[in-house]
């Protein structure tokens, strides 16, 4: 049998490169995305990312964990399932990826009708056109019901946070589709508009919608209502 081909390395005395040796393979960086709000089953990592193959997921889990960018942990009885998660290395990589996101923002024209969307990559995308100058005069705390289920935002001062799942207390929950929500933020649709044609619901503070959209700086784009990532 043929001998394994040996890993492609730059093997270059260059951060760049060594970073490319870590995540520079295909599917890597869109794992790290997918992780940035928070730990994910093998299966959850499948169906979330289109078109990656079980035997490629395996590999690349597995590179990056021997990196120490993800690590495997078992979650706790009755459960038991195994979930990856961004190790404190690999949390170093969100502010480079999130502006790698709003780079290539610049290209989404290019992309095909019917490119692949997931809500989760919508709310990578918020992370990465959060304006830190708008600061909300206390604490709050939204759940969007979107089109793959519920994520958690929650904004003190000029921090946010985003993570997938219900929050415990709402301020307000926020229920509208993806594309609707991509509308509002690159204001294609106001908050009023979206309330009055029924695509947006809000229950709790009314003026919620208005003061979650007001925290972002989407660019507008002639491009289909997908995240930046």
């Amino acid at each position: 049998m043929p001998a394994p081909a040996p890993p492609r390395r730059y093997a270059q005395l260059c951060g760049i490169a060594t970073a490319l040796d870590v995540i520079g393979d295909r599917w890597a960086l869109l794992i790290v995305r997918d992780l940035l709000l928070g730990p994910l089953r093998f299966i959850d990592l499948a169906e979330g990312l289109p078109g990656i193959g079980t035997n490629t997921l395996t590999a690349r889990l597995k590179d990056l964990e021997a990196a120490e960018v993800i690590q495997r942990r078992l979650l706790p009885r009755p459960d038991r399932s195994a979930v990856y998660e961004l190790t404190p290395y690999g949390r170093e990589l969100e502010p480079i990826l999130l502006a790698l996101g709003r780079w290539g923002t610049r290209s989404m024209g290019r992309l095909p009708a019917g490119a692949a969307s997931r809500s989760r990559w919508l709310m990578a995308a918020l992370l990465a056109f959060h304006n830190a100058d708008h600061r909300l005069a206390r604490p709050m705390t939204w759940e969007l019901r979107l089109t793959d289920g519920p994520f958690t935002v929650h904004a003190d001062g000029t921090e946010l946070r985003i993570s997938a799942g219900a929050p415990d207390r709402a301020d307000a929950v926020i229920t509208t589709d993806d594309t609707s929500l991509h509308r509002l933020l690159t204001h294609q649709l106001s908050p009023a508009q979206g309330a009055a044609t029924g695509v947006v619901t809000v229950s709790g503070d009314p003026a919620a919608l208005a003061r979650l959209i007001g925290l972002f700086t989407f660019p507008a784009v002639d491009a289909p209502p997908l995240s930046a990532h």
